[in-house]
């Protein structure tokens, strides 16, 4: 369908004595545009039926409903990944609407609805924005951007008949100006790169290839998905790659939240939960046996789920299973630190009730706060653990367990005992010795159920005696 017959057959009049139609409040074909909105942006956004939901949509306009809020639906349609021609569109769609329909369509026709139809005007107009933002400046030919700026120009005139602002299409217009200006001047720069270019070496073609990465600080979203390609690349690199990528994805993904989200008293927001059935199936390759794909399934779906802080236990979790703590150490701080900078967001829930953070993962969250929190003992364990990690990493396993040897053998109390022999499954846990690991960490988990403090700390407790006995 070109692009003229389009624009006709989604602004015609209804047929019958309404141009406007009825107002839908039960139509399956509805229901079905509403459910595909609703998982973009989540869990299920892959999931969207793009191409099924504008066609629904654009069914509905045509011969049922000239319904601003369905309107809102079609325009996200033709935006998402738009061509040229389809983002064109869609400023035209919304130019032609505004001129035919603004005050009577519906949800809220007349001067009681003019509120309401502002609301959805600034969201279609902030959308647009940011999908202008994402456009492929390289696909536009000269005929396709004076089309453009035609759209443009009589979305501005429609907007101020009817007393809209226009400073958002005018926001419109200067992202698409900068859009297609940088990329006239990158056309210009490889078409004087390739007149001069004599020889490519290895080096060179690297340097090219990490050139390609660019740096887009325009809005929250573009420095999103900067940051996450950068996470990606860092992940690839030797020396501590992937817990600084997993450290800078969740940078990415939190940076730009300074605060909660808007909640009913009890504590109910009007995000969607993640879908109980990926949880379902992420939980059941955990328990059949953890490995990089699922890790990068759950890490993938985290970049789109902010408030699923119950995805980074489970990531965490997946980290532990594939035997690096340093990885699963990295989730743990971030998390943590994200909730600590607001706290708030322990206590929401998603729309339907379940909560951002289950029980489960508040226990993981708390332990983390109280180890640290804890005494100097624990850092010098700590730095321990890390040193046996750089001994296996250099040396070689050997060297550590000799290590973590001596100082068990020097060890008189039990609990610096324990401490040493945990160490030891560790390594052994980080060096694929996954089996005699667990079962080290079994014992160990026995011994500390079975254990007094008396038993635990002998010297503490006489301490605390003598300490009695002289007062």
């Amino acid at each position: 369908m070109d692009m003229q017959t389009y624009r006709q057959r989604v602004t015609q009049p209804i047929q019958g004595a309404n141009p406007v139609g009825e107002r839908l409040l039960e139509d399956a074909l509805l229901d079905f545009v509403e459910g595909q909105m609703m998982k973009v942006g989540s869990l299920s956004h892959t999931e969207v039926q793009w191409a099924e939901a504008e066609q629904s949509a654009f069914k509905l306009m045509e011969g049922t409903t000239k319904d601003l809020k369905l309107l809102t639906h079609l325009l996200q349609c033709l935006q998402h990944q738009a061509s040229p021609e389809r983002f064109t569109l869609s400023i035209f769609v919304l130019a032609d609407f505004i001129k035919g329909y603004w005050d009577t369509c519906h949800p809220a026709p007349g001067p009681r609805g003019v509120l309401p139809r502002r609301k959805f005007y600034s969201q279609i107009i902030q959308r647009t924005e940011k999908s202008a933002d994402k456009i492929d400046a390289s696909m536009f030919d000269e005929d396709q951007k004076v089309q453009l700026a035609k759209a443009l120009a009589e979305l501005e005139e429609a907007a101020t008949e009817h007393d809209l602002p226009t400073d958002g299409v005018n926001d419109i217009g200067a992202v698409v100006k900068r859009k297609l200006t940088n990329n006239e001047r990158v056309v210009q720069a490889t078409a004087s790169a390739s007149e001069g270019a004599s020889a490519t070496t290895s080096s060179s073609a690297t340097a090219a290839s990490a050139g390609k990465l660019e740096i887009d600080g325009s809005s929250d979203r573009a420095v999103k998905q900067t940051l996450l390609k950068v996470s990606e690349f860092v992940s690839e690199l030797d020396g501590g790659g992937i817990a600084l990528s997993l450290r800078l994805r969740r940078f990415a993904v939190w940076f730009s939240i300074t605060s909660v989200p808007e909640a009913e008293a009890n504590g109910e927001t009007q995000l969607m939960p993640v879908s109980l059935d990926r949880i379902s199936e992420y939980e059941e390759q955990l328990n059949r046996g953890a490995d990089h794909a699922l890790w990068r399934k759950v890490e993938q779906s985290l970049t789109v789920a902010p408030y699923w802080i119950d995805g980074h236990f489970l990531s965490y979790r997946i980290a532990v299973k594939l035997g690096n703590t340093e990885w699963a150490d990295t989730i743990a701080n971030e998390t943590r630190a994200f909730i600590r900078r607001l706290p708030q967001v322990t206590e929401l829930r998603f729309k339907g009730g379940a909560p951002f953070v289950n029980d489960e993962t508040r226990r993981w969250l708390d332990e983390g706060e109280t180890s640290s929190t804890g005494s100097a003992g624990t850092s010098d364990w700590d730095a321990k653990r890390k040193e046996a990690f750089t001994l296996a990493d250099e040396g070689g396993l050997s060297v550590a367990l000799a290590m973590l040897n001596d100082g068990l053998a020097e060890s008189n109390e039990p609990r610096d005992q324990f401490y040493w022999r945990m160490l030891s499954a560790d390594v052994m846990r980080r060096h694929q010795l996954s089996a005699m690991a667990e079962q080290q960490y079994q014992i160990l988990l026995e011994q500390t159920t079975r254990t007094s403090l008396v038993d635990w700390e002998p010297s503490l407790i006489q301490r605390l005696e003598n300490i009695a006995k002289a007062q």
